[in-house]
């Protein structure tokens, strides 16, 4: 996907003839690390474009934590402590810290987006906002199940809005965690340490201002137990004030077991 980039890109994916979920109704159950261990895990995300392929693949430890990724030949090392974990690469690091299960505060050695972030959750442990900083942060609205809304504080018109039919999954969509931050592997195998382990499907999200307006529409595909198996997005950017449109469209393929 370009990507599901908080600044600027919206995210999500959409769906495809029927959701189908497994008969599997059981919730999802917590170990003391705040990590889902009665679903299957996710063990590769291809993302396939105009520019190619991008494949990320994990690995995990005997308890379904994840221990490490490759993303196109990039290592990160996963080091999990008390209240505290290191999500490391290539001499940097993002030491995200824990308070009953779900991440607080992150901090990154580059000082990349993540750094000196705090997190805020409502009753049911979904995120509902990530302060950068004293004046800048962004805002997540949920309706029930549902993330419908993302804003930020700064512009009015800088909002992205979330539309639904009905479609679920088993598990979760792993590119709905990047609402958060892209390229996170902990993030993408573990995105209720974020509040953000979805199992409803998206099928638009739209944002407008007075030059742009983007729509990304979705479809997606099902395995045998219901988990997404792929997700098609098809994405069109219009420049209103010089009346051009162009698509594009990224299909994501996913790997569980």
């Amino acid at each position: 996907m370009k990507t599901f980039r908080l600044i600027g890109m919206a995210l999500l994916a959409v769906c495809m003839n029927f959701a189908s979920c497994s008969s599997d109704d059981e919730e999802p159950a917590k170990n003391d690390d705040g990590v889902i261990t009665n679903q299957k895990l996710l063990v590769e995300l291809r993302m396939t474009d105009e520019d190619g392929v991008s494949i990320t693949e994990y690995s995990y430890d005997s308890k379904g934590k994840l221990l490490s990724a490759n993303c196109d030949g990039r290592e990160y090392t996963i080091t999990w402590g008390a209240n505290k974990i290191i999500e490391s690469r290539a001499g940097s690091a993002v030491t995200y810290t824990l308070e009953n299960g779900l991440i607080t505060h992150t901090s990154d050695s580059d000082g990349g987006d993540l750094d000196n972030t705090n997190f805020t959750y409502n009753t049911n442990n979904q995120l509902v906002k990530l302060q950068y900083n004293e004046e800048e942060y962004l805002s997540y609205t949920w309706q029930g199940e549902k993330l419908t809304k993302m804003a930020w504080n700064y512009n009015n018109e800088d909002t992205y809005e979330l539309s639904y039919s009905g479609k679920t999954c088993k598990g979760y969509l792993p590119i709905m965690v990047w609402n958060v931050d892209d390229l996170r592997p902990l993030l993408e195998a573990h995105p209720e340490l974020a509040g953000m382990r979805c199992n409803q499907l998206p099928d638009k999200v739209y944002s407008k201002d007075e030059y742009n307006e983007e729509t990304e529409q979705y479809t997606y595909t099902f395995d045998k137990d219901g988990y997404v198996e792929s997700c098609t997005e098809v994405s069109t950017y219009k420049r209103l004030d010089i009346d051009d449109t162009r698509t594009e469209t990224t299909i994501y393929t996913f790997t569980w077991k």
